[in-house]
């Protein structure tokens, strides 16, 4: 399975906005299986965005798939892909150039994306 940042991104935002734990079968729509979020969750929670409680069954498939809430790394993450303009720009100079990268990568580059954009409205 494929990761796809935009669903990554999408569960980072509901997971500041939730006031407590939540299934992510929330997410579930013809976009997304419950297969894939739960794919998602578990490698965030791998690399520390999020705080989630997976359960499988004995065959490996998940029987239990909440998101308790965003880590200081996930806030962070969050914070530099978090405006529309931001992470449109910073899918654009992916897509332009490497095609794909880390999440490590991704958002350093939102950051400079949002940088450029400061100094243009600062030098006017």
């Amino acid at each position: 399975m494929k990761r796809n940042m935009d669903l990554v991104r999408r569960i980072l935002i509901e997971t500041e906005e939730a006031e407590s734990t939540f299934d992510a079968e929330r997410f579930v729509c013809d976009a997304y299986s419950y297969d894939e979020i739960c794919y998602h969750v578990e490698l965030m929670q791998a690399h520390g965005l999020i705080d989630a409680v997976i359960q499988k069954e004995w065959g490996g498939s998940v029987v239990v798939c909440k998101i308790k809430a965003l880590t200081w790394d996930g806030c962070d993450y969050l914070d530099a892909i978090r405006d529309n303009g931001v992470w449109t720009r910073t899918k654009k100079v992916i897509k332009d150039t490497v095609g794909s990268t880390t999440v490590s990568a991704i958002k350093e580059i939102a950051v400079m994306v949002a940088v450029q954009a400061v100094k243009a409205a600062i030098s006017g």
